[in-house]
């Protein structure tokens, strides 16, 4: 019977140390590089003439919260907020900042957004960039027409009618367009996206806003999963060849 003999080699103890040596200037390369790629991949700006040019200033690693259960781009609206644990850092982005980048995912500051003279509230939204640098978010509908119907509501069915009508309201995700500057006030009007302006994307005659049309209601024509996957179909979330903000996760 042939017998397997099994030798155990013994380093020499300066070739382990050697080793070990090695293993721990390894990891710290590997820990040093992780760490300075995350920290790379944290950036803000504070206007959105400056998320055009592509100047961005880096942050220290970004804490995401988000305050839906869900993940999903379409949920949520402004509802994100972020910290870097330093109290001046979060005050300048909760108050100053335009957009937030953590890695390839873009986020636009909400606070300063205006709609039909209506202001959304703290908080930031998951973006993307639309076509060569537009803001492309998602957050609640708002504006005077809202509130004109939610008030109608209130006066025809009471206040029970005007709850109801309120509830209805704040889980109606509709789509929002950032595309020129802060006025004096440092206010972003911006567009929400609906028929009109819709057609003005796409084309009036184009495949594209015939398919937007296909729903008749005109409520849920407003709705984002109605209207981004004809977007998305149309190539304006496609990551450009050309430009400064064609980096981020377009999903």
């Amino acid at each position: 019977m042939a017998f397997i003999m099994k030798r155990k080699f013994n380093f020499p103890k300066t070739v382990k140390q050697s080793i070990m040596k090695n293993k721990k200037i390894i990891f710290y390369i590997f820990f040093l590089l992780a760490t300075l790629s995350a920290r790379s991949q944290c950036r803000f700006c504070k206007t959105y003439e400056d998320f055009k040019a592509g100047k961005w200033e880096t942050l220290d690693t970004i804490y995401c919260k988000s305050h839906t259960k869900s993940h999903k781009f379409f949920v949520g609206g402004n509802d994100i907020s972020l910290t870097t644990e330093d109290k001046a850092t979060d005050k300048m982005l909760n108050k100053e900042a335009f957009a937030v980048k953590q890695g390839r995912k873009l986020f636009v500051n909400c606070r300063n957004m205006v709609f039909q003279k209506m202001r959304f509230g703290k908080g930031y939204a998951k973006a993307m960039t639309m076509g060569k640098d537009s803001v492309f978010f998602v957050a609640t509908k708002i504006g005077r027409k809202n509130v004109e119907q939610q008030a109608m509501a209130g006066v025809v069915f009471g206040a029970v009618g005007a709850g109801i009508a309120g509830g209805s309201q704040a889980l109606q995700q509709v789509c929002y367009l950032v595309t020129n500057e802060a006025d004096s006030r440092g206010l972003y009007n911006i567009t929400m996206i609906d028929d009109t302006e819709m057609a003005k994307i796409v084309g009036r005659d184009s495949k594209f806003y015939k398919e937007y049309l296909y729903e008749s209601d005109a409520s849920k024509r407003l709705k984002p999963e109605h209207i981004y996957p004809i977007l998305k179909e149309a190539g304006f979330f496609r990551k450009i060849k050309q430009g400064v903000n064609d980096a981020e996760d377009q999903e």
